[in-house]
């Protein structure tokens, strides 16, 4: 049984793609061809009245011909048609349905009168509608695409739900190429029915998504937003993009959105715990640290690092971001000094004079993650091409499987000789980043994440 009013269309047992292609040009071809060359395990059933099979299946003329139950239909037929498949699909009593269409409200009053008929005859028959105008959506834990993303990224446990299909198609690539780690991604377009509210209360219940990411051009009901999101009890991130002249202009065009005060968005975010950032890096960076850590409970900053200059950049880089690097107390000195040279400083950033063996780096770690003064710990390495950057790595993923409830964050600088490095804090679930600016971004969602959650924060 499909439990959530959202599943049929998220986690369908049985799609009809309507426009279906045996043409590798046209869309029909690249979402048909998506659906079955991935791992998805439910039925299939091309729906195109000139053809007798396309990519090897049946065809069928109309939704209604199909012999089993259909959950859900992906349409991408010319806008004028895609009423007519709607009725045909609510006589077939399909659960939902995803619009890739265009040529909506987001083209003018012809298209919004277009799109409103569509939205009351989906109502009418009990159905839910994504777009129209969408590029569709990926579930990668169920191994479905019903996109034209090209290629799936890795399995993990952020979703993201996005108002332009175009930078869902590029999140998607770039996950690919960073390993990034992706549950759902989806492109809302017009929002004639299902909105950011709708899939906030499904991801909020979706055990396989752990953290929320947004890229938002303007919201349609700020008020069902704010409610929905408020309910969620798991890290928030949104990108409000619209927010020049020009901005606003190009987002009324791109879905017909109203961008709305900026301020107003500010405000509206920080009263329903969504934290805003400025750019998709500085948002999946923040994503990879809350999906994989626990929340800060104070802004109180440890750094560990086997070079001076780095320290103080990461120094800066946390004050600038509203946090402390606090000096360690006698005991947690006492314990670091016992694992440096005489001359190394154990005040805080912790600098290993390029001491970077296992025991230094796992034992200073732990050091740090002990003390009651510390919240949560930036670990870094420099690699000169002289030291073995896995060896310290090992440390931080060993220490990090310990569970300590403190997030731990790291910064590996070094290019390619780090690829293994990358590759093993990926697996392991560690969050690091190739600066030590990016990750102070990520520790400063935590903390934000915290406060949200209404947790007691330590004093400065």
């Amino acid at each position: 049984m499909n439990d959530h009013p959202l599943e049929p269309l998220l986690k369908p047992r049985s799609i009809a793609v309507v426009g279906a292609s045996n043409v590798e040009s046209k869309w029909g071809y690249k979402v048909l061809h998506n659906i079955i060359s991935n791992s998805y395990k439910g039925s299939v059933y091309p729906v195109n009245p000139g053809e007798a099979a396309v990519q090897g299946l049946t065809s069928y003329a109309s939704v209604r011909d199909i012999p089993g139950d259909v959950d859900l239909a992906v349409i991408i037929v010319p806008a004028p048609v895609v009423p007519g498949v709607i009725d045909d699909c609510g006589a077939k009593k399909v659960r939902a349905v995803v619009v890739i269409t265009a040529g909506f409200s987001e083209v003018g009053p012809e298209g919004a009168l277009l799109e409103q008929q569509l939205k009351e005859k989906v109502a009418s028959y009990g159905m839910r509608m994504l777009g129209p105008n969408t590029m569709g959506f990926v579930n990668r834990g169920i191994g479905l695409n019903a996109s034209i993303v090209p290629r799936m990224p890795p399995k993990g446990e952020i979703s993201f739900i996005s108002q332009s299909g175009a930078l869902g198609l590029a999140i998607a690539d770039w996950a690919l190429g960073s390993r990034m780690g992706m549950n759902c991604i989806i492109s809302t377009g017009n929002k004639a029915d299902i909105s950011e509210a709708d899939l906030l209360e499904y991801f909020n219940a979706d055990k396989d998504t752990w953290t929320i990411v947004m890229y938002i051009e303007g919201l349609k009901d700020g008020r069902r937003f704010m409610e929905a999101a408020d309910r969620v009890r798991k890290p928030m991130l949104a990108i409000k993009a619209g927010v020049s002249q020009a901005g606003a202009r190009a987002a009324a065009s791109h879905t017909g959105s109203l961008a709305g005060s900026d301020a107003l968005y500010d405000a509206a975010f920080r009263q329903c715990g969504v934290t805003r950032v400025e750019g998709v890096e500085e948002m999946f960076d923040a994503a990879m640290a809350l999906a994989t850590q626990p929340p800060a409970t104070g802004n109180r900053v440890a750094i560990l690092s086997n070079g001076g200059g780095m320290a103080i950049m990461a120094s800066d880089a946390c004050e600038r971001r509203g946090m402390v690097v606090p000096p360690l107390n006698k005991y947690t000195k006492a314990g670091i000094a016992r694992l440096l040279p005489a001359f190394a400083s154990v005040k805080n950033p912790v600098d290993t004079v390029a001491k970077s063996d296992y025991n230094i780096y796992y034992e200073a770690m732990k050091t740090l993650l002990d003390d009651a003064e510390i919240d949560c710990v930036m670990v870094m390495y420099a690699h000169g091409g002289m030291t073995d950057a896995m060896e310290p790595a090992k440390a931080v993923i060993d220490v990090v499987r310990e569970k300590f409830p403190k997030p731990v964050v790291a910064v590996w600088m070094g290019g390619e000789d780090i690829g293994e490095v990358a590759r093993a804090f990926r697996k392991n679930r560690v969050p690091f980043y190739p600066v030590p600016e990016r990750a102070a971004e990520a520790l400063r969602g935590l903390i934000e994440y915290n406060v949200f959650l209404g947790r007691e924060a330590k004093p400065e």
